[in-house]
């Protein structure tokens, strides 16, 4: 799909179908970003998304650490815990 940029103000914008809005269930708020010579509109996440499945998946039973990363080998090797 082809579409012009059009001058706001002192800015420029694009105007994205109503249909292309619904298909990637755009609301209020979108993210733009820059990757190489693409810009990438995505649908914004909310600060807390994905925490309530972490803590669901982190159980204390098993011994699962929700951030695995934040160890290091004396934690690993020499603390007993």
């Amino acid at each position: 799909m082809l579409t012009s940029i059009t001058k706001i103000g002192n800015s420029k914008g694009v105007i994205i179908p109503a249909h292309l809005l619904k298909q990637c269930g755009f609301e209020n708020e979108i993210s733009i970003e820059i990757k190489e010579e693409s810009l990438i509109i995505s649908k914004a996440k909310k600060p807390r998304d994905g925490w309530e499945q972490a803590f669901a998946k982190a159980d204390s039973r098993t011994g699962e650490f929700i951030m695995d990363d934040i160890f290091n080998g004396f934690d690993r090797d020499e603390w007993t815990w």
